[in-house]
């Protein structure tokens, strides 16, 4: 379904058509508050989590949902 918005519902896949690249990096740029990682073989997204098709449900160590150290937190709890 031709959508603007980040989430779907189970099932449904939104999508948007643009003119260039600039412009998506432009939206994604604008939205990265929302956003956990991009998907992408694409260069010039700066400050994003970026990773290659196939990849994105392969983390890493070193990589953390929302970009918190889990294990650093809840040692910090007393």
């Amino acid at each position: 379904t031709k959508n603007d918005r980040l989430s779907s519902p189970l099932s449904v896949v939104y999508y948007e058509e643009y003119q260039n690249l600039n412009e998506v990096i432009t939206k994604i740029e604008a939205q990265k508050e929302e956003i956990q990682v991009v998907v992408t073989k694409a260069n010039g997204l700066k400050d994003m989590a970026v990773v290659n098709f196939g990849e994105s449900q392969k983390p890493k160590l070193w990589d953390y949902a929302d970009g918190v150290d889990t294990l650093a937190f809840l040692s910090a709890l007393n």
